[in-house]
């Protein structure tokens, strides 16, 4: 496999990456949705990591370079995909009983900051 293809499956493991988090960030309950976000912040951390490590061990041609980079996004998107499958697990409940994750009084009130009116009128 040349450089040209590797560094264009290792783009694709990255926008892969971030399908995947919008997809869970929908069907998400309200409350989580910016968690999903996380999973992105992991995995780009994971792929920094690589990277600074592998540009130090290879050889200085770019095929080196760009297994380097394909290798770093796909160690990214693992962790990408893990940590959503975690949070996935975190908010099964919340999806099982329809809450929202920071409003989980149980009494069907809405928050006072979504009031339209005040207490008083009803």
């Amino acid at each position: 496999m040349d450089a040209q293809m590797k560094s264009t499956l290792a783009l694709s493991l990255v926008g892969i990456g971030a399908v995947a988090t919008g997809m869970l960030g929908i069907v998400l309950p309200p409350g989580e949705r910016i968690a999903a976000g996380l999973a992105l912040v992991v995995g780009a951390g994971i792929g920094v990591v690589v990277l600074a490590i592998g540009t130090q061990l290879v050889n200085d041609t770019p095929d080196d370079y760009a297994s380097v980079v394909l290798v770093a996004a796909a160690l990214g998107l693992a962790g990408t995909l893990v940590s959503l499958g975690l949070l996935w697990r975190r908010t099964a409940d919340q999806r099982a009983t329809g809450q929202r994750g920071a409003d989980q009084r149980g009494d069907g009130e809405r928050p006072d900051a979504a009031r339209t009116s005040a207490p008083s009128e009803g």
